[in-house]
């Protein structure tokens, strides 16, 4: 699972130092999967399960007994499970400080198709903001969202239409055909992953690996494809092979990679997650 490092303009843990706080994450997750492990093997991860039922009528200073039996053991797979949805906890409580368990219901971007996909399915040699909100020419600019590997640096547009065609275009909205139901339209993606491409450039002019812009499609197909383009046009045909080309070219995490994301950092803007979870 790829690494959350910035979400919009919350706040986030890694601003303060990349590496320290990245090397305290990496702690955290491994002496919790330790305790989580014995509690595991100690059985102690479920309630115990409870039995009650009525004594006869002459016993009235007890009418019901309580009998607390051994809890049913987690399967591995749940036991998996049940890791990685705290791993998911533990990545937001770091890129948005503040953040508790309860307040994951009240944020949409959880539930986001996009924010899935680059937690689930990116490894995790990877940084990825959350349509960063960057300070440029006096202004906040809210960015495509930006996953930082190794040796590649994407700028990512996501459509999640399932089994849709995207008729691409020059204008300011493409035409989304679904499967079924009428035609709509949608913001031409390409319109904000050039503005963003202008922007990181700006703030990593020496940047030395791949930028790449990308139109993801996971589920969809795209109609009208240029032959000449700076910008990947990755559709359902294709995704699960480029993806696995992607992990493959980020096998460790390297220096360089930690010193451009907190490049990036120090332009991002920064609220309060309170402030954010209010408004």
């Amino acid at each position: 699972m790829a690494i959350p490092i910035k979400i919009f303009d919350v706040t986030s843990k890694y601003e303060r130092n990349v590496l320290d706080q990245y090397n305290r994450y990496q702690e955290y997750v491994e002496s919790d999967t330790a305790r989580m492990r014995r509690l595991h093997e100690l059985n102690r991860l479920n309630p115990p399960e409870v039995v009650e039922f009525d004594n006869p009528w002459w016993k009235f200073w007890r009418r019901t007994e309580r009998i607390e039996l051994e809890p049913t053991p987690l399967t591995d797979s749940q036991f998996q499970a049940l890791l990685a949805s705290r791993k998911k906890m533990q990545k937001l409580q770091f890129a948005c400080e503040g953040a508790t368990e309860a307040d994951a219901p009240l944020l949409a971007f959880l539930r986001d198709f996009g924010y899935r996909n680059m937690l689930t399915e990116w490894n995790e040699h990877h940084f990825f903001m959350f349509r960063p909100v960057v300070r440029w020419n006096g202004a906040t600019v809210e960015l495509s969202h930006l996953i930082i590997g190794p040796s590649h640096l994407y700028i990512v547009e996501w459509l999640e239409g399932d089994r849709s065609i995207y008729h691409i275009s020059k204008e300011k909205t493409w035409i989304h055909q679904p499967l079924k139901g009428e035609n709509t339209r949608v913001v031409n993606p390409l319109i904000a992953l050039t503005r963003t491409e202008e922007i990181v450039r700006l703030f990593l002019p020496s940047y030395d690996g791949v930028l790449q812009k990308v139109t993801v499609a996971p589920n969809g197909y795209f109609d009208h494809v240029p032959t000449s383009s700076t910008t990947q046009f990755i559709s359902r045909s294709d995704y699960d092979q480029w993806l696995k080309q992607v992990n493959g070219r980020a096998p460790i995490v390297k220096a360089q990679q930690i010193r451009d994301v907190a490049t990036l950092l120090d332009q991002t803007a920064q609220m309060p997650f309170r402030q954010f979870i209010d408004q």
